[in-house]
């Protein structure tokens, strides 16, 4: 647990040291934000697109498309801010022998590794994820329990939990292959089936994103809560994000133990 803590305090220092490096420029951070913040829409008009031109989504009407969406933008949004530079970090250790001096220090690699992730350009897609649930709470006139929002927030973390699993799996790869190439790409694709709602697809591979890669985890389970409470069914998921996680974490030990510093 005091490892943890340290862990988080060195996450707080590192975001502190790259929000000043931002403010820096402040026209430029102000003006990215905005930008950010515009290409946010995209995802929420083009599903509005496809739910007007189309039969839509079984089981879910716009509003509640619309609340799917910001619950998608506030996750990925938080994702991105708190694990975004991950990958280039992990790559530049590997390539120029840098894991070394981290393996030194008298805490996990890993978690200094996770520590150091935080990202200033998604703050323009956080402002619009908030946006969006307030308009389709307002609009949906959902009121919901207190019980209900703590699970919201429980299966949120859940989800962040499981993009840092996915982040521990590419930090795990780079050390075996060095370039991290398309690899992220692949990930990116993966982490897509989560994005949409369950229904669009076969029960063979709802039961993958329920049981085996959790994707349902991300925004299906918050925005069902939302909507009609939480579901005991809902618990089993809980158990394989715990299960994903410490697997990754057993496959980054695992290719540790082949790092041989400066490129392999």
């Amino acid at each position: 647990m005091k490892k943890f803590l340290k862990l988080f305090s060195l996450f707080l220092w590192d975001s502190k040291l790259k929000l000043s490096r931002a403010m820096e420029y402040r026209f430029d951070f102000v003006l990215g934000t905005i930008v950010n913040l515009i290409f946010s829409c995209v995802g929420p008009i083009m599903q509005y697109l496809i739910f007007t031109q189309t039969k839509g989504f079984p089981g879910w009407n716009l509003n509640q498309i619309i609340l799917f969406q910001g619950i998608l933008l506030f996750v990925l949004a938080l994702k991105s801010i708190l694990w975004g530079e991950v990958p280039g970090y992990i790559v530049s250790l590997v390539r120029r022998g840098d894991l070394d001096r981290l393996l030194l220090k008298p805490f996990p690699s890993i978690g200094i590794i996770l520590s150091s992730g935080f990202s200033a350009n998604n703050f323009g897609t956080l402002i619009s994820s908030i946006f969006l649930i307030t308009y389709s709470l307002f609009i949906l006139d959902l009121d919901p329990r207190f019980f209900d929002v703590i699970m919201l927030l429980v299966y949120i973390f859940l989800g962040l939990l499981l993009f840092m699993a996915m982040n521990i799996i590419l930090a795990s790869a780079i050390i075996i292959l060095i370039n991290m190439g398309r690899l992220n790409e692949i990930m990116e694709s993966l982490s897509r089936f989560g994005q949409y709602p369950l229904e669009i697809y076969s029960n063979t591979l709802r039961a993958v994103f329920v049981g085996i890669v959790p994707f349902a985890i991300w925004v299906n389970y918050p925005s069902r809560i939302l909507l009609y409470g939480f579901q005991g069914s809902m618990l089993y998921s809980v158990i394989f994000c715990t299960v994903f996680l410490a697997g990754s974490l057993c496959l980054w030990s695992t290719c540790l133990k082949r790092y041989t510093s400066g490129g392999g």
